[in-house]
């Protein structure tokens, strides 16, 4: 018997497939704001993504540790309605998922007077990828991100390339 179903139900096939949660691929990012300072400027532009069906933000905590080195958590969803109205739709579908036990080495690390956000996100823009990869028959074998301090050389190279280009003159030949 296939787990969740009865052994008398008989099951269209076709409708269960459309119906299975199709999740995209997970990523989580933790973010530390020194004296514990949060500008607002992250969920501006979190929300904005997430409006545009780029991502869907499935939990996000945020962890302050005082002077003296207490620490506290907060989960999203823990906030009143007032702070969750500031936050719209990024308040309404967090799922839950990081456990107290994920978040004390985040909050082991970061130093006194400070926060860290942690977010899980899941890149909805992928699903469609995810899904045709599958139905080819295909799988994905590895996969990854380029680490922060390597995407900021080749920020800085491209920038440095750029500049070189507008300094340097196209040549002109005189037709005379």
């Amino acid at each position: 018997m296939r787990r969740g179903h009865s052994p008398g139900l008989r099951v269209n096939r076709r409708y269960e497939r459309r119906t299975t949660l199709v999740l995209g691929p997970l990523e989580y990012l933790i973010v530390g704001f020194e004296g514990n300072r949060f500008t607002g400027q992250i969920l501006v532009e979190l929300r904005a993504a997430q409006e545009k069906g780029i991502i869907r933000v499935l939990d996000l905590f945020v962890i302050k540790k005082d002077v003296q080195g207490n620490v506290t958590a907060l989960e999203l969803s823990e906030l009143n309605d007032e702070e969750k109205a500031e936050l719209g739709p990024l308040a309404g579908n967090l799922m839950s998922l990081f456990s107290p036990k994920d978040l004390q080495p985040v909050a082991a690390g970061i130093p006194n007077n400070s926060a860290a956000g942690v977010l899980l996100f899941e890149h909805t823009w992928a699903i469609g990828l995810k899904e045709a990869i599958k139905n080819a028959g295909a799988i994905a074998a590895t996969g990854g991100f380029v680490p922060p301090d390597v995407l900021q050389e080749l920020e800085q190279e491209l920038e440095a390339a750029k500049q070189q280009a507008g300094q340097e003159q196209p040549a002109v030949k005189s037709t005379e």
